[in-house]
């Protein structure tokens, strides 16, 4: 009889819970939003290259924190090497060529002119010798006609004016014979103008080489440009979540070979039934327990409600479920930022998040 009476009282005690904890449920039930199938997320970063080739060498591992400018990986580019190697050659070559041409230029000015100023000075010796020679003969004219005019008196013998006749004739001999040679000297300085042009050649010349070094330069470039696309960096501080070609594969450009994410940058994102959206706002308070860390709280705000369903965006469908009342609905994804995240958070952990509906009820 006792006994019977202990059972009626813990199945009364059984059922007083049931009912306290059914009806705690229900009423959190119409006054929260909970989700349980909730994920953390993050910024993923997928690192491929612009260019095909095979991967010389992967120089991180999985979970490595790596810098903004770090060397993640380098494709096999010892062709472009050789390429730029040559190029060189040729473009010291090159400036060798111009740095001779610029020093015959100035040998062949430096000669020009010198060879341009001697002729000048020996012009210039002769014509002051033919005023000389134009003097005496002039002098030599006068005694002449003096000297006929004492022999056409009697005055003098016919032998004086011979002799005068002569040193006129030697004279004029002698201002012919130079003017000749300053006519000679007067063309052959034109032809060293002339070859003024040569200096313009020489000119032409080192314009193409400057043209020539350019284009080799230019060269050197697309080449150092097509090596830089094979020295593949990090876009960001971040982790390296995973690595997915390595050491020998061919890669395509465009093809995901690294996955980075920021870890200073997580987010929870969760599913919400749309017939419980209008009970949410951006900035209201979420309550949020990962499964990672089963016995602690964290806090976050509510950052960003989708625009698109889940069906409409393409995702799984399991990511789908439903609602409250058994009927199948579209999802939206909601943004909920957490306070002070712990460490060691990985990108896809679960977690279920809790929102009141109404401020003024506070059963967390």
């Amino acid at each position: 009889m006792i006994l019977k009476q202990k059972i009626k009282t813990a199945i009364a005690f059984l059922l007083v819970g049931a009912f306290l904890t059914v009806s705690y449920e229900a009423f959190h039930w119409f006054t929260h939003v909970y989700e349980d199938n909730a994920r953390i997320r993050t910024d993923i970063t997928n690192i491929s290259a612009q260019v095909d080739g095979k991967i010389e060498s992967v120089l991180v591992d999985e979970g490595v924190a790596v810098e903004k400018g770090q060397l993640l990986l380098v494709l096999h580019h010892e062709d472009i090497k050789l390429n730029i190697k040559s190029l060189q050659t040729d473009l010291s070559l090159e400036r060798a060529k111009r740095a001779g041409l610029e020093t015959e230029k100035a040998v062949f000015k430096t000669d020009l002119a010198s060879k341009v100023e001697t002729q000048l000075v020996k012009i210039r010796s002769m014509r002051q010798e033919s005023k000389s020679i134009d003097g005496r003969l002039g002098l030599a004219n006068k005694n002449l006609s003096r000297v006929r005019l004492l022999v056409k008196r009697k005055l003098t013998a016919d032998t004086a004016l011979i002799a005068e006749q002569d040193k006129v004739l030697a004279l004029e001999g002698e201002a012919s014979l130079l003017a000749g040679r300053i006519s000679v000297a007067q063309q052959e300085l034109v032809q060293l103008r002339v070859t003024r042009n040569k200096i313009s050649i020489i000119e032409n010349e080192i314009k193409i080489s400057d043209i020539e070094q350019t284009r080799i330069e230019d060269s050197i470039r697309q080449q150092e440009l097509k090596t830089s696309y094979r020295h593949i960096t990090s876009p960001i501080d971040g982790v390296v979540g995973r690595i997915i070609k390595f050491h020998g594969e061919y890669v395509e450009d465009g093809v995901n070979i690294i996955m980075l994410h920021d870890p200073k940058l997580y987010w929870v994102e969760a599913y919400i039934d749309e017939s419980q959206l209008r009970h949410l706002r951006v900035g209201q308070d979420v309550l949020i327990n990962l499964s990672a860390r089963p016995f602690e709280d964290f806090t976050g705000k509510i950052k960003q409600i989708g625009r698109i369903t889940t069906t409409e965006m393409g995702l799984d469908a399991k990511v789908n479920g439903n609602n409250r009342f058994g009927s199948s609905n579209e999802r939206v994804p909601v943004r909920i930022s957490i306070d002070n995240p712990p460490p060691k958070l990985t990108p896809g952990m679960r977690a279920d998040i809790n929102v009141r509906i109404y401020d003024w009820i506070k059963l967390w």
